[in-house]
């Protein structure tokens, strides 16, 4: 009887410790329930950088631009080596036209008219291509006799008109003014005594007197002439336009620093050009 007591006794106390720890989880897990729950933070992907345009620069030119005279216009000429030599984050495209005049009024050798650069569908594209940058070389047709004889205040005139539409533009590029290439041999009418002695002169000059940037493409051609030019002297080969290249792609890295890429607005030099 004695045993039957303990026994019971033990039960008691077995069964109460085990409700007292019920108690206690149920009281643990009610308080658990009081307290606030720490909100859980989940890390949003980083938005994507939207790509920078590239650089937009137009080649405006007769058919040295264009690239007569080049193996393959499409890999040597000028423009081509350009954009070779600057990579991706630049867009070089050609708007040269053969035997085009910055005078208005030009005209080939035997007298065909229509040859001014303004009346060529290239200068409407240039226009429209929206350029940060534009690369201008004309000058070497107007060299021509029927062109320029008692007419080069008309040719310094539309000269200077062109480069004026292309400032025009908004938002308003940087135009690169080029000295025109040496004329290693006079032909098609064009002379290197007017090139050279008259032209050339006149283009440093304006570019100095507008502060535009200026490319000596006259200097390095001439330094080059050797090796530079096909048989007619007045086209440069391959070699030659990547000595013009070269140049250009000097002053256009030179010029990168002051343009804005930010959205595809105005990028150009802060309203300044350098000289």
């Amino acid at each position: 009887m004695k045993k039957l007591v303990v026994v019971v006794k033990d039960m008691k106390k077995f069964i109460l410790s085990c409700l007292c720890a019920l108690a206690a989880v149920v009281l643990s897990a009610d308080e658990m329930a009081k307290k606030p729950v720490a909100a859980v933070s989940v890390e949003k992907p980083a938005a994507a950088v939207p790509a920078k345009e590239p650089i937009r620069v137009a080649c405006v030119g007769d058919s040295i631009t264009y690239g007569h005279g080049a193996s393959n216009r499409a890999k040597t000429s000028y423009p081509a080596q350009l954009q070779t030599l600057l990579g991706d984050e630049w867009s070089v495209v050609n708007f040269g036209h053969n035997a085009r005049t910055a005078l208005d009024d030009g005209k080939e050798w035997n007298g065909k008219g229509g040859m001014g650069y303004r009346k060529s569908p290239e200068f409407a594209k240039a226009l429209a291509s929206k350029p940060d940058i534009v690369v201008f070389m004309l000058g070497t047709n107007d060299s021509k006799p029927v062109n320029w004889d008692g007419k080069s205040d008309d040719v310094k005139r539309d000269y200077a008109k062109l480069v004026d539409d292309f400032l025009a533009l908004d938002p308003k590029p940087v135009v690169v003014i080029a000295a025109s290439p040496f004329v290693k041999k006079d032909s098609f009418s064009i002379r290197e005594s007017v090139v050279g002695g008259e032209l050339v002169p006149w283009q440093r000059e304006f570019a100095s007197k507008r502060s535009l940037p200026l490319v000596d493409a006259y200097a390095v051609t001439k330094a080059a002439a050797d090796k530079s030019y096909i048989g007619d002297g007045v086209h440069p080969n391959d070699a030659g336009y990547g000595v013009i290249a070269a140049a250009f792609a000097e002053k256009l890295r030179g010029l990168r620093g002051g343009l804005d890429a930010r959205g595809g607005e105005a990028r150009n030099l802060n309203g300044k050009e350098p000289k």
